[in-house]
């Protein structure tokens, strides 16, 4: 199968860059991790990967036993050999080595102990309910040391792995995947090699679709509508990412979004859903309060929850008057150069507030800008822009919403959230912590001081002669790919 994606990997050590481009769509595929995402219903479920099965005897202490018939790769240095517990504990070790880039989905873990050749023992600091999670994390790959020790570091390789795919390209523009003969699951991969061409060009990957070159392509809402319209065997999805869209956020110590009245005034001048009709294309559906990995469907509240909060003038003046807020034209809305979609957005927002009486000026910074100034720094009165890069749903909750957060840059405080914050983070029990989550995404909702107007939604288009094609990628998780397979091309 041959598609094409957007971004190429940097180099080859899946411990020393966060890019999707290896990790998710490259040579990152051939090494497994402990766990991983089954995505095969409608929810992502955390299973094993080469672990056969785990408990928990305590809150802070995961006892892991490994399969017995996973092998390395029969490549050098590794020559087919066995895999054990030592080796899990020597990679999980070096992807939490300090100042590496992925050591911070690891932090909570105090040990990695082998107690065994086929078990290891992991114990936290603090008990975390998205360990599993982390350990099921693109960037959680497990490598051998003997191939670190080649080069010293694997950024040139050799990528060895046991995973399904064996990497017999590998370059900043192409990636070639073979199927592994000896993985441990006999029965998959169902194709016999990927590849994978980087084309930064959306156009460029559309047009590849058009002429068949390539048989799946990742490209943007109009290229894919186009492309559709010509073929009637093109298909095509969206798949949201929670962690990625726009965010809106009012700083809470600044005048006049120091009073609730007025912030709750100023989302009712908002019509986010006029904002994704015309900037955004996807058609989102308004998303409020938890963007971060690991908050499915069945933890965010529903859309028409936000329905009395937006888009009403009557209760904006209404507001602004029990407030005592005549005319107003002292608030800047800061934009960060995230694309010309964002600045749109942060001048009909403008357009808002005036319809109220409120005047605000527009202030466009680059995106280095933005994150000093408005993630880090809270400087600013209202902000419009990506939201921070976080890596999991309780990292963004302690980050952003917490009252001692490094980025609760709107300086909105409440013990009840924190409360929450805290007591989600400990809970092991599925519904419990869903039940948490919801009730923080009411309570944050409430503060009427930072909220999601869209999330960002990737797009793929495909031949009708692939099948089973699910890019649902949840902490970069492209397992679906060994699911895939193909009927016969169209001459």
């Amino acid at each position: 199968m041959r598609f094409a994606v957007p971004e190429g990997p940097p180099h080859m050590d899946p411990h020393l860059t966060v890019s999707g481009g290896l990790l998710t769509w490259g040579a990152g595929q051939s090494y497994s991790r402990l766990f991983k995402f089954d995505t095969t219903g409608d929810r992502s479920i955390v299973v094993c990967d080469l672990c056969e099965s785990w408990e928990q005897p305590f809150p802070t202490t995961f006892l892991i036993k490994l399969r017995e018939d996973v092998n390395w790769q029969n490549l050098p240095p590794l020559n087919g050999r066995k895999l054990t517990a030592q080796d899990v504990v020597f990679s999980l070790q070096r992807q939490a080595t300090p100042n590496f880039p992925n050591a911070a989905v690891l932090s909570n873990i105090a040990e990695f102990t082998a107690v065994g050749e086929f078990e290891l023992i992991v114990r936290l600091v603090a008990p975390d309910s998205e360990t599993l999670e982390k350990l099921a994390d693109s960037h959680s790959r497990i490598v051998a040391p003997e191939a670190v020790a080649v080069n010293g570091d694997l950024r040139r390789g050799p990528t060895v792995g046991t995973g399904p795919w064996i990497t017999s390209e590998a370059q900043s523009d192409r990636t070639s995947l073979l199927v592994n003969p000896d993985y441990f699951d006999d029965q998959l991969p169902y194709l016999d090699a990927l590849d994978i061409q980087v084309i930064p060009s959306e156009s460029t990957r559309a047009a590849g679709m058009r002429t068949r070159i390539i048989d799946i392509a990742q490209a943007g809402f109009p290229e894919i509508a186009d492309a559709t319209d010509r073929f009637d065997n093109i298909e095509w999805t969206g798949i949201s990412n929670p962690a990625a869209g726009v965010e809106i956020a009012l700083n809470t110590g600044r005048s006049p979004m120091d009073r609730l009245a007025v912030r709750e005034a100023m989302m009712l001048s908002w019509d986010p859903g006029a904002w994704n009709r015309d900037f955004w294309y996807d058609h989102a559906g308004l998303s409020v309060g938890l963007p971060g990995p690991g908050v499915g469907a069945d933890r965010q509240l529903p859309a028409t929850t936000f329905a009395d909060r937006f888009n009403d003038l009557s209760g904006a003046n209404s507001r602004l008057s029990s407030a005592g807020l005549g005319p107003t034209d002292d608030v800047v809305i800061k934009v960060g150069e995230f694309g010309q979609k964002y600045i749109d957005q942060a001048f009909a927002m403008a357009d808002g507030l005036a319809a109220v009486g409120i005047r605000a000026e527009v202030e466009r910074v680059s995106t280095r800008v933005f994150g000093d100034e408005v993630w880090i720094g809270g400087d600013y009165d209202i902000a419009v822009g990506a939201p921070p890069p976080v890596s999991s749903t309780t990292a963004y909750l302690f980050a952003v919403h917490h009252s001692d957060g490094p980025w609760n840059s709107t300086g909105y405080a409440d013990p009840e959230i924190d409360r929450l914050i805290e007591a989600q983070a400990r809970e092991y029990d599925i519904a419990k912590r869903s039940e948490m989550l919801l009730a923080l995404q009411r309570r944050i909702l409430d503060g009427s001081h930072r909220f999601i107007s869209a999330t960002r939604t990737t797009y793929w288009m495909w031949w009708d002669y692939v099948h089973d094609f699910n890019p649902r990628t949840p902490r970069g998780n492209s397992d679906f790919l060994t699911r895939v397979w193909l009927t016969e091309r169209p001459s």
